[in-house]
């Protein structure tokens, strides 16, 4: 019961963000000179990259909900559910380095639950 409600108020965090910066989607971000829905898509990369799934605040619209819209501001496949994410996944995302054995990042020396515990790698 504790991770779904954790789930459920991370994920309306997760919405409140989004459709926030889906507002503000074609203004350039200073100093980059680039817009918000470019730099999400920049940091989606670098998650996919990390962990193997992201999507920015804007998508092809066959990437969309359905199929049907290019509007990212729930993230989810083309049936509307949300990324499945493994441990691992998360780790590598949240560490910055994409080895869920090397602490960085968010948490520099590492997690400190009993699965992030069993990847750290020995020093």
């Amino acid at each position: 019961m504790l991770v779904a409600g954790l789930l459920g108020v991370e994920s309306g965090q997760d919405a409140v963000i989004r459709a926030l910066l889906y507002e503000k989607a074609t203004q350039k971000v200073p100093p980059y000179g680039i817009t918000v829905a470019e730099f999400t898509n920049k940091i989606s990369s670098l998650r996919n990259k990390l962990g193997h799934t992201g999507e920015g605040l804007i998508v092809p619209i066959s990437d969309g909900a359905e199929g049907k819209i290019a509007g990212n501001v729930l993230a989810g496949d083309q049936d509307s559910v949300a990324h499945a994410r493994t441990p691992e996944e998360i780790l590598r995302i949240v560490y910055g380095i994409g080895d869920e054995g090397v602490p960085g990042s968010f948490y520099p020396k590492g997690g400190d639950g009993r699965i992030a515990k069993s990847h750290l790698k020995s020093a």
